[in-house]
């Protein structure tokens, strides 16, 4: 089964991570950004993979 973006975002605050990267969308779901605003409500740091998106950490 798969996690929700406010499941994914709690494991990541009791994890204690700095970043949270979404990703993995349903192509029935047109606005991406929806499942950002989920996780916000639960941890700050949130990003969403997408097709060619690249990330740099340092």
């Amino acid at each position: 089964m798969h996690a929700t973006a406010k499941q994914a975002a709690t494991i990541a605050a009791k994890a204690n991570v700095k970043q949270l990267i979404l990703g993995h969308y349903s192509t029935r779901y047109a606005n991406i950004e929806l499942f950002k605003e989920e996780a916000l409500t639960i941890f700050p740091n949130v990003l969403l993979a997408d097709d060619g998106r690249i990330f740099e950490f340092e």
